[in-house]
Formats: structure tokens, sequence, C-alpha cells
């Protein structure tokens, strides 16, 4: 059978093209019944609009394109849960990637994106250079970033101040007479470095060593932090506190600490960052920041989406530094003091 189109439904109906055209588009000009009647027939008829056509006529394509680092933390789960409502709500489809921290990769889905013809792009955690920035801005393909800054008048970004949070952070694990703290460090991007420069400077600035083996290599997930923490820890029993870059490798962290014998927080505490849903519900729950995930892709895809309509200058680029707050759990003491 063949579909029915639009031409269709404007003779059956007895209307123009147009009137039709504007119900489907939900456009003004058009009187509530003869709205209701056009309605009734798409329906009826099971009226199957063709987008390809419809994005060569609009020139777009209702579709937003989304990069994420690791889709198995539960803090870009909920980062994505703000993008897609917020998406969904304005009538936006969302294609996903998974740049797994790899700026190559990342660069690879972006123009992937440009080649499908998105109409705007939202990236978390990827750490762009100035000529990927240029040609974005060249082709001008709009995009803001998440969890991520770079310096450069012309990007939008969706921030928290993770610097601010390290400090709090480090701060907090002294106030209990820890000298010995190791930095579980993550990946390089501005986050992570963020607040590992936090941990630096609060580690100084008290007058204390940052002995080599404090700092970790580079831990992506709860497997390789459970792995170094394992390694760090049998090697080096001088080690009081650990500051993880993030909630999912503080449990990486916490499984090691368990499996050595070891008791969180009596003989080894535990900080986080980001407050995952699940950091409330471990059998020591684990003190953190609470990193607002949810509004953080909720205002992004509400910015990046104005700008696509045009409601916000070609130049009136934003930062939007979304505010922390520290949560106080079970998973810090004192410094065990040895007899």
């Amino acid at each position: 059978m063949k579909p029915v189109t639009l031409e269709d439904i404007a003779k059956i109906a007895g209307v123009s093209l147009k009137t039709v055209s504007r119900v489907v588009n939900n456009e003004k000009y058009v009187s509530k019944d003869t709205r209701e009647k056009v309605l009734k027939l798409l329906v009826k008829h099971n009226y199957i609009p063709n987008l390809a056509a419809k994005s060569l006529v609009s020139k777009r394509t209702q579709t937003l394109g989304l990069i994420v680092p690791n889709l198995e933390n539960p803090f870009y789960s909920r980062l994505l849960r703000g993008v897609v409502q917020t998406a969904e709500s304005n009538n936006f489809g969302i294609i996903i990637s998974e740049s797994k921290f790899d700026i190559k990769i990342g660069e690879k889905y972006l123009r992937t994106f440009i080649e499908r013809g998105v109409d705007g792009i939202l990236i978390a955690t990827l750490d762009l250079d100035t000529n990927i920035i240029h040609t974005l801005n060249r082709i001008k393909k709009p995009f803001v970033l998440m969890t991520c800054y770079v310096d450069n008048p012309k990007v939008h970004c969706v921030i928290a101040d993770d610097y601010k949070a390290g400090r709090k952070v480090v701060n907090y694990i002294i106030k209990f007479g820890h000298r010995n703290i190791a930095f579980l460090k993550g990946p390089n991007v501005y986050s992570s470095n963020e607040r590992f420069r936090a941990y630096i400077d609060v580690m100084r600035e008290n007058n204390l060593e940052i002995k080599d083996y404090f700092i970790t290599e580079e831990v992506l997930d709860e497997i390789s932090a459970y792995n170094v923490s394992f390694k760090l820890l049998n090697k080096h029993n001088d080690i009081t506190a650990i500051v993880a870059n993030n909630d999912y490798v503080a449990i990486g962290a916490m499984k090691a600490i368990n499996e050595l014998g070891l008791k969180i927080p009596d003989d080894i505490s535990v900080i986080g960052y980001d407050d995952i849903e699940v950091a409330s519900l471990l059998r020591v729950p684990l003190t953190t920041i609470h990193y607002p995930k949810f509004r953080c892709g909720k205002v992004a895809t509400e910015i990046l989406i104005k700008i696509i309509n045009d409601e916000i200058d070609v130049d009136d680029y934003k930062v939007e530094i979304l505010k922390t707050h520290f949560v106080e759990r079970q998973s810090c003491g004192p410094v065990k003091v040895f007899n």
C-alpha cells in the first residue's frame, strides 16, 4: 500500500498543503478546529513524516551528538539522563558515543557527528585542542563542553569548581591527623587535573611530604583502581588515607583495602568525588563531594539548544560554574595511632 503524503491529507481535509504542513510542524496560524481535523486524519492514515526530506528543507536533523568517556561510570549515566530528558522535551534525539578518555577516538566521533549533520554537539571530559575548536567554529557547528574547560573565549563550558572542592577534600582528611595521604590520579583532563592540583597545593601548604608513591599512575575505572590500590597498600604500609579522583575509583580502592584485611576507616580513610548514587549504599558509606551531574547535563543541553535556535548571540559565550557540596559519611576517621 502506497504511504499517504501530506498532499493526500490536504485533499481529504479540504485545506491547503501549507496548512497541513503547519499542523505537522506545530506552527501557529491554524485554527483549533482545523488543527484537530488534520491531526485526526494524520493518525487515521498512519502518516509517517519523511525526516530526510524535512531536514533538507529545514536544514535541521533534530539530533544532537554526545561524547562521554565512560558509559560504565554511574557519573556519566546521570549526566546522560540530564541531557536526554532536556533534549527530548525540546524534540531533539541524541546520538551517544564513548571516547574512553582518548582524544583520537573523540575526534573520530566528532567527524562522524559532523558528517551525519547533527545540529549540535555536547562533549564531556574531552579536552579539545585549538585546531578542533577552530574547525567547529569555522563550520559553525554549535558545541558545548561539560565537566571540562578550555581557555578559549569562543567556547561554552559547564563545569564545577573542581579545584575548590579538591581543597575541601584534602583539608578534611588532614584535620583527622593524616599525613601520609595517597592520591589516585585520574586521566589527563580538566576536572582530574584541577583535583590533583588542589591535592598538591594543600599538602604543600601544610608542610606535608609528598612521597613519590603517594601519587599513582592514571586510573580510569574501578578495576584499575583496585589493581593499583592493592599493589600500593601491600607495599607501603605507612599510607593511612586515600584521596580518589572520583567515587568510581574510590570503590575499587575500597575493595582492595577489604581484601588486604584492612578496615575502613580504622586503618585507611577513603574519600571520593562526584557522589554517585551507590556511594551512600556501600558497606561503609563513602564521604565525597556532590557534583550536580543531572543539572550539568541539563544546563549544557539548554545552552546548546538556545545556540541552535539563535536565542544566544554568537559572541555571548558562557562559562557556567555549578555549585558542589561536601557529603560527610563514614569512610573517613582519625589516623590510627600505633603504641
